[in-house]
């Protein structure tokens, strides 16, 4: 871990804090599944729809790719050393991080313009556990014509989750509200 740029340790302790839904100190599946009902239940979305069924498989995925590289002690948990540890890479996030995203953004832009609306923008993201005035800052930066376009939205949660450079989109996504 010593060899990490200070923004990607910032944004790995982000990450890890946002995913431990519960707040126990530890990943888990159960984090997982909590954290894509938080998100349903910001959205205007039915929980039998299709997006939503694709946002729970895409939790499902990512945690399933988390624990197969962080949780070498097969005991379902991850401890931040452990997700510190484990350091993923493009192909890894395209796996397993990527339909997470993907089914976000998707989620998000429910009327499928590619564009995903402030107010959903805002939901979506308190809801992953951000706090209201870094989602404003980081809505603003993202924003173009009113909204976030899916696709930039998704490139910065992919720069977030793998990128070890400090000067990049996903950058917003790990600082703390001042």
């Amino acid at each position: 871990m010593s060899e990490d740029h200070p923004s990607r340790l910032a944004r790995l302790r982000a990450r890890f804090l946002l995913l431990d839904v519960n707040g126990d100190g530890y990943l888990q599946a159960a984090d997982f599944d909590l954290l894509a009902w938080r998100v349903l239940d910001a959205l205007p979305v039915k929980p039998d729809s299709v997006q939503a069924a694709a946002l729970r498989e895409g939790c499902r995925t990512y945690w399933q790719g988390l624990v197969t590289t962080s949780g070498k002690d097969a005991d379902g948990l991850v401890s931040f050393v452990e997700y510190a540890a484990a350091i993923p890479d493009d192909a890894h996030y395209t796996h397993y991080g990527q339909p997470y995203a993907r089914a976000l953004a998707a989620l998000a832009d429910w009327n499928e313009d590619g564009q995903v609306e402030r107010a959903d923008f805002l939901s979506c993201m308190i809801a992953m556990g951000f706090a209201e005035p870094q989602v404003e800052r980081i809505y603003a930066e993202l924003s173009f014509d009113g909204a976030v376009p899916a696709e930039d939205w998704k490139a910065a949660i992919r720069d977030f989750y793998v990128s070890a450079a400090a000067d990049i989109p996903g950058r917003l996504l790990a600082r703390r509200p001042v």
